[in-house]
């Protein structure tokens, strides 16, 4: 099994949806599908500065 992460963000318009169902669909066709969705912190610049909060995907795609 493989698998793929990718940061999607945290805040989304409907054009951010529209955008993201197409990513989502793009993987598909490469044979990885949406495993599942986890909340991130990550650290300001150089560790200063209040952290954002997004989201990462993880994709998963069958050996074979």
């Amino acid at each position: 099994m493989q698998y793929m992460i990718e940061p999607i963000g945290a805040q989304f318009s409907r054009r951010d949806l529209s955008a993201l169902a197409q990513t989502f669909t793009a993987h598909a066709h490469n044979g990885y599908l949406l495993h599942s969705v986890f909340q991130v912190s990550q650290p300001g610049c150089l560790g200063f500065g209040q952290p954002t909060i997004t989201y990462l995907a993880v994709y998963q795609k069958e050996d074979g």
